[in-house]
């Protein structure tokens, strides 16, 4: 077909046609790798050769140039840590809060999900429509996020309107309304996403098998989802959310991260005007108290019945002698080759050589207090006792003669230093990955100096740090499943097996 551009249309590049009117497309020179499919005399365009025998070689391979972390105190004594990556005029701000999930009242749990829902829908001084707008006229987004261990409000705002985007953040940290009509609106919101946990194998596995493991006075005992118990969320009141606020919510419980292109004394004097004259409540600051002792290890299984499920969950869990705040590089990278990667042992098994699983993962759960060790493996209801022997029968093996190989070890590393430095291209990983390195006690260098030390790691560090440390007799499992198709499968496993019903929403 031909194709005629007038003069002063744009091409679809946008680029503007002067003089020639009527140039036709098959008119305009091709370059020289086209060729026209509907001119019979146009020959075969000669291509470079391809050897297709071997793998491309890898380019060169970057170090990860973590950026500088500075520190500064407020007026009031706050924290301010910042690293500045001027690649975009955009700052991360986090006011983070030594909280979490482990910081809900035990006769209450789901009190600070529901809190934090509330935070930006009004404050003292603005409606949440005039939040959502105020965000919008500034280009901003204020978000909020809790793990077990910390509870965050952040803003990602450009730079140039900084401080009016950290006077909004300032006012929904410090000025939260819990209007009565938005609370109920919130609570109507989080007992559905309940009744959603509840209706998912893999969320009611996490809901059951964190307590069991920790036990329901341990601050970590707690569904991890944090949205709670539906019968605490129906009832708990505006005043009792409002004291929550108060009293784990306060700038002596605070520490501002940072992130972005601004100079730091310009930042600092930004959030002197937003949050230095934040007064701490009358009181001690509350503290978590992990000095609780955990149930005695026990291998078990529990069944949670879910009649007709076409699959089963199976969760296994140990907690582990150690802290996420520990050196646990060679112990994670051991979980890598045992169940932490699609190539790992677990998932290679069940899910390429046996074809049951969609996928199975385990994991070290690096909580700052603790550091779990968790199996999880959605299969297929007819060959989940198998399914089990086959995960007890790979771990056994791979804490006693088969360890991690030479070319495991070789892939495991590989991994982890080829990845790191893309692992912080926005301003958002790096924000996480100053949080961690001020959390966990880490060096202000901590990333840099993971290449090196994945480097050093042999095969028998690796097998020395798994062996120290997981024990398969200490397993706890959770399955989810149909126990008149799934307990008869179980029971050749030899261990004790208790069967509780499905929770629901009442």
């Amino acid at each position: 077909y031909s194709l005629t551009v007038e003069p002063g249309e744009r091409t679809e590049s946008g680029a503007e046609r002067g003089g020639d009117a009527g140039l036709k497309v098959s008119e305009i020179a091709s370059p020289s790798y086209y060729r026209n499919p509907n001119d019979p005399d146009a020959g075969s365009v000669s291509q470079t050769a391809v050897d297709r025998s071997r793998l491309p070689d890898v380019g060169s391979l970057a170090a990860l140039d973590f950026p500088t972390i500075e520190r500064r105190k407020l007026s009031n004594g706050i924290e301010v840590v910042y690293a500045r990556r001027s690649s975009v005029p955009v700052m991360q701000v986090a006011v983070e809060f030594d909280a979490g999930y482990a910081a809900d009242p035990k006769s209450a749990l789901g009190t600070q999900s529901l809190m934090l829902s509330l935070m930006n829908e009004g404050t003292t001084t603005r409606n949440s429509v005039q939040i959502a707008e105020e965000q919008e006229r500034l280009g901003a987004g204020i978000g909020t996020f809790a793990s077990l261990d910390r509870t965050t409000i952040s803003v990602n705002a450009l730079t140039p309107n900084l401080p009016a985007s950290l006077d909004l953040l300032a006012d929904i940290v410090r000025n939260p309304a819990f209007e009565s009509s938005e609370v109920e609106r919130l609570r109507g919101q989080q007992l559905a996403r309940i009744s959603s946990e509840l209706n998912n194998p893999n969320a009611i596995a996490s809901r059951t098998i964190w307590p069991l493991l920790f036990g329901a006075g341990h601050p970590y005992g707690v569904p991890p989802s944090g949205t709670g118990d539906p019968s605490v969320v129906a009832k708990v009141s505006r005043e009792e959310l409002a004291a929550f606020h108060s009293q784990w919510l306060r700038p002596d419980n605070a520490r501002i991260f940072a992130v972005g292109d601004a100079p730091l004394d310009g930042l600092v004097g930004m959030l002197e005007q937003s949050f230095g004259g934040w007064k701490a409540p009358s009181g001690d600051v509350p503290r978590k108290s992990f000095n609780v002792a955990v149930p005695k290890s026990k291998s078990r299984i529990v069944l949670v019945d879910r009649p007709q499920s076409p699959q089963s969950v199976i969760a296994g869990g140990e907690i582990l002698d150690a802290k996420g705040r520990d050196d646990l590089v060679a112990l994670l990278a051991a979980n890598e080759v045992l169940g932490g990667s699609f190539l790992s042992r677990f998932n290679m098994n069940l899910r390429e050589t046996k074809g049951w699983s969609y996928g199975v993962r385990s994991s070290v759960v690096t909580y700052l207090e603790s550091a779990p060790f968790s199996i999880r493996a959605p299969v297929q209801a007819d060959k989940t006792g198998d399914s089990m022997k086959e995960l007890l029968s790979d771990m056994k093996a791979f804490l006693s003669d088969k360890g991690v190989s030479a070319a495991e070890l070789e892939r495991t590393v590989n991994g982890n230093v080829r990845g790191l430095p893309g692992s912080f291209e926005t301003s958002a990983a790096v924000l996480g990955g100053v949080q961690n390195i001020v959390n966990y006690g880490r060096p202000d260098d901590y990333y840099e100096s993971l290449a090196p030390k994945y480097r050093g790691l042999s095969a028998t560090d690796l097998d020395n740090a798994a062996r120290a440390k997981l024990d398969p007799s200490k397993l706890l499992f959770v399955v989810v499943g149909d126990a008149a198709v799934v307990k008869p499968q179980l029971e050749s496993l030899g261990l004790p097996i208790e069967v509780i019903a499905a929770p629901v929403l009442k």
